[in-house]
């Protein structure tokens, strides 16, 4: 039939399109092994953020949030544009404010203010109530300039100023969207760094050294597929991953199907289990030892992109929140922040059983509660932490309720210097349909996550198969490595068999191969 040979092409040059992503994949995902995209780690920011003087805070924080409307909340950012989405209601409404922490900017005291929802936040100056409007590019390079000072000062660095940007290869992480657009600026230092500057809140939000970006075009720029011309535009990006996602996981799965069916069809006395010769009966070999590990890996890729939101948000309820902050952020109750004999480098709002505290981040990592209050409050432990976790879900039975000390394969990171995720930690596991787990953090007094087994199945079926996230594995390095490393290679090499073969039997069927070459006898 004349339909047969376009589409016995098209199969045939899928499977090669297919094939190539399969060697970029395993070729990039080493890379990954051992680089990080760039990014300001936790560690990284907290030395260079300059040291808070909470002296100067003039306002409270409920004065400065009430210097805001709802109209200073209107601009969301992407990474191919802004968008000004006009608030429904009053444009000259108060504000809600979902969080609010107080920082340092260009010497003086500034609160941070997010609400929910997707909006760009806003800086409010404690000293005078001025509301920041844009950061332009002089204060961007003022900014870079003290930060150098304070991240190396020993070197004397002059940072040059490069462009105001919406994205760019290095800042196409929706983590971003916050701070669009970004001002880039060089500090010309042997490492090649350049940082990446708030004009939203003048922060430093990101940096990047030569090495890193260089390493990166081999490793997450490929495997994610992450070219910015592609990434800019965040749902195109997501069906592209998911349409060959899917794709190379039917071409997997009937490859892996098709080699399993040949070798059992050709298992008889005197002869090979295996129909081919040369490099067809390597690729048979390679694929049935490594073609379960292609499938797995690309199968979990695809979860990585959680397609139709088959993991659920692990973010707690506000009613959930609300069983150990006991009312949702006021910042009216916080009086005006005042501490001394201690670096602080932050200070965040929070609330533990309606009481206002200020959590201090410490030159080091380390926090510290305050009262915002001359009223005493209970300070949030471990005790009294558990004693009230039964009203997470009243009438629900608690199957565990404990502290962990350490990390396991359902509470980790594989950054711990980070400090991303702390310890101890309490968790708390309920006897409901959905076997619910809350993790609870005893320093600060909230909800690090929930999870149901939905979550914790698709965390094995996503980390554990794509990054062989197993405890026991990851605590033997290099054992790791190795694994990993060897699976990889064994992929390299079934994937690039397999297009090679295609290609030559494209050029065959396509006549490009001069006279077909009879074929030799199995």
């Amino acid at each position: 039939m004349k339909w047969k040979r376009p589409l016995y092409l098209t199969h045939r040059w899928l499977g090669i399109v297919l094939s190539g992503f399969f060697v970029l994949w395993f070729v990039s995902g080493i890379f990954m092994m051992y680089v990080d995209f760039p990014q300001l780690s936790r560690p990284e920011r907290l030395a260079s953020l300059p040291t808070l003087d909470s002296s100067g805070a003039r306002l409270a924080p409920g004065d400065a949030v009430s210097r805001l409307r709802a109209r200073d909340f209107s601009v969301v950012g992407t990474p191919s544009r802004n968008l000004d989405q006009k608030h429904q209601g009053d444009q000259h409404a108060s504000v809600q404010a979902a969080a609010v922490r107080l920082t340092m900017l260009l010497g003086r005291p500034a609160y941070v203010v997010d609400v929910e929802g997707p909006a760009q936040p806003r800086l409010v100056f404690a000293d005078s109530g001025d509301v920041l409007d844009r950061v332009d590019a002089d204060t961007a390079l003022e900014i870079a300039q003290a930060h150098a000072r304070r991240t190396w000062p020993g070197q004397a660095l002059t940072p040059r100023y490069l462009a105001q940007l919406q994205t760019d290869q290095w800042s196409v992480s929706s983590a971003m969207n916050a701070h669009r657009p970004l001002h880039r600026v060089a500090l010309d230092d042997a490492a090649g760094t350049e940082l990446y500057v708030s004009s939203v809140t003048g922060e430093v939000v990101r940096d990047s050294h030569r090495s890193e970006r260089l390493l990166n075009l081999p490793a997450a720029v490929t495997h994610w597929l992450y070219p910015v011309l592609i990434r800019r535009y965040p749902d195109a990006w997501a069906w592209m991953v998911d349409i060959l996602a899917t794709v190379g996981v039917a071409l997997a799965l009937t490859g892996l199907w098709v080699g399993v069916l040949r070798w059992k069809r050709r298992s008889q006395p005197g002869k090979s289990s295996i129909p081919y010769r040369g490099l067809m009966r390597w690729h048979h070999i390679t694929g049935l030892v490594f073609g379960l590990a292609a499938l797995t890996w690309v199968f979990s890729g695809l979860l990585s992109m959680n397609p139709g939101k088959l993991n659920p948000s692990r973010t707690p309820s506000a009613a959930e929140s609300q069983v150990y902050s006991g009312m949702p952020l006021t910042p009216a109750q916080f009086s005006r922040p005042a501490w001394s004999g201690i670096e602080v480098v932050e200070a965040e709002l929070a609330h533990y059983l309606g009481h206002p505290y200020y959590v201090l981040t410490l030159r080091g990592g380390q926090l510290r509660l305050l009262s915002a209050s001359n009223l005493p409050g209970a300070l949030p432990d471990i005790a009294s932490m558990q004693a009230r976790a039964g009203w997470l879900m009243p009438g629900t039975p608690i199957l565990h309720n404990r502290v962990l000390h350490a990390f396991d394969n359902h509470y980790y990171t594989r950054r711990p210097e980070n400090g991303s995720r702390p310890l101890p930690v309490i968790r708390v596991q309920f006897d409901d349909a959905q076997h619910t787990w809350f993790h609870l953090d005893p320093v600060r007094g909230v909800i690090l996550e929930r999870s149901t087994r939905v979550n914790r199945l698709y965390r094995w079926l996503y980390n554990g198969l794509h990054s062989f996230d197993l405890l026991w594995l990851w605590e033997r390095r290099p054992l790791w490595d190795i694994v990993v490393i060897g699976f990889s290679l064994g992929g390299i090499l079934l994937s690039l068999l397999g297009l090679i073969a295609g290609v030559r039997r494209l050029r065959h069927d396509m006549g490009w191969s001069g006279p077909a070459r009879q074929r030799r006898p199995v």
